[in-house]
């Protein structure tokens, strides 16, 4: 049997929390993996894990490191689309380093993108140590650690079908599935490290804590850096907290001489929302199954993976079919072929 890869922790983004961290080192090694914390994540730099320097340096020595073979990002946040120039010039200096994993999710978008097309690496987009270890269902985390050791197993949604906010396609795609947390993807467009050469893929987009005006906005920047352009599908992972706020307006107009008063003190007059608002399912309809109709590429939602309430692991940069009935099975994905 082979040894469990080693995990090198590293936090190339926000500020992380200890004691969360050390648990959730905890859970790694009671599962049998050698897990080495980078001194970093213990740093702080404003909102930042340390500085841009210090963090993009601790991420390039675990990558050089030959006896580490997976770098998990302890948590998210922000700040990885900073290191993105940093890890050019590390690169430029000391050349690409060994392929390994690196697994996180949320504004580790930026990286997994910037190490699989700069340094060929696999990605896996999972829950991170000092963040979601103890919210994660056990079966969401054996499926997590599994698809970490190489191990070839049913993706956690095999059972159920995703829905579509289009039409269903009418014979199954095949395609490399990229993307990961919209607002991060967004960030990219328009740098030098903007995703490319979209033909054929499947774009994958989950998020958190969004107005859907926001996402709409993302989205139509996307579309218009040509983000979109010959996609293979649209798959949608879960929308935590994403909501449509309406304001409140007056509900009658007042005479001349209260108009000022009435529109400074809202909360006190008698007042209705400006609009209906949206639901989930009707505000992405409107705002990606209406490109996916322009484009002509179908729209599936409904995949368990995001920020919550489930954290599916998902491989990037892998190969999957979307079926006419809304099954996404995995085809291949060279991590788990050593």
């Amino acid at each position: 049997m082979n040894n469990p890869p080693v995990i090198g922790i590293i936090t190339p983004c926000s500020v992380t929390p200890q004691v969360e961290l050390a648990l959730g080192v905890d859970r790694l090694t009671d599962a049998g993996f050698d897990v080495r914390v980078h001194p970093q994540c213990a740093k702080q730099h404003f909102w930042f894990a340390g500085d841009d320097q210090t963090r993009a340096e601790a991420l390039f020595e675990f990558a050089q490191d030959p006896t580490i073979d997976v770098l998990w990002s302890g948590r998210g946040g922000s700040g990885a689309p900073r290191l993105l120039p940093i890890l050019d010039e590390l690169t430029a200096r000391h050349g690409k380093p060994l392929k390994k994993l690196l697994a996180g999710y949320s504004d580790v978008t930026a990286l997994h993108h910037y190490v699989h097309s700069r340094w060929g690496w696999h990605t896996l987009h999972a829950s991170m140590p000092a963040s979601d270890f103890y919210d994660i269902s056990d079966f969401h985390f054996r499926a997590t650690l599994n698809l970490v050791n190489r191990n070839r197993i049913d993706m956690p949604w095999r059972d159920s079908r995703m829905k579509f906010l289009t039409s269903a396609p009418a014979e199954p795609k095949s395609g490399a599935l990229v993307g990961g947390n919209l607002a991060v993807w967004n960030y990219l467009m328009g740098t030098p490290y903007q995703p490319r050469d979209m033909a054929g893929k499947f774009l994958f987009f989950e998020d958190l804590s969004e107005g859907y005006y926001r996402i709409d906005s993302m989205l139509n920047q996307i579309e218009q850096a040509g983000g979109l352009d010959g996609v293979a599908g649209i798959v949608l992972g879960e929308f935590c907290a994403c909501d449509d706020s309406v304001a409140n307006v007056l509900k009658h107009k007042p005479s001349p001489d209260q108009a000022r008063e009435a529109l400074k003190h809202k909360d006190k007059q008698e007042t209705i929302p400006l609009r209906p608002t949206c639901g989930e399912v009707e505000a992405l309809t409107e705002i990606f199954a209406r490109r996916g109709e322009k484009h002509g590429f179908p729209v599936a939602y409904k995949l368990p993976v995001g920020h919550g309430p489930n954290f599916a692991p998902l491989p990037l940069n892998a190969e999957y079919e979307l079926t006419p009935d809304g099954a996404f099975n995995l085809v291949n994905w060279d991590w788990l072929d050593k």
